[in-house]
């Protein structure tokens, strides 16, 4: 079995949602962590946010990769 690290680390799920679609865009298999109770209490993110985890031989290549995506939290346009 794999050893898991944590690449990235993002203040709200969808932040992370975005990162890991990149990374598996790119053949790069990664996991969110997140301590909300399973979805249960979302607002519970925002304490500890949301982490990216991938394979240890993977994390090079992915953080190469989050590097080149920049923040994915300015991604989303703000209305008005």
């Amino acid at each position: 079995m794999s050893d898991v690290v944590e690449v990235a680390s993002y203040p709200t799920v969808f932040g992370a949602e975005i990162a890991h679609a990149h990374l598996e865009s790119v053949g790069i298999d990664a996991t969110i962590s997140t301590d909300n109770a399973g979805g249960a209490f979302p607002s519970m993110t925002g304490l500890s946010g949301a982490r990216l985890i991938v394979r240890s031989e993977d994390a090079e290549r992915a953080k190469e990769a989050l590097e080149s995506l920049g923040d994915p939290e300015e991604a989303v346009d703000e209305p008005g």
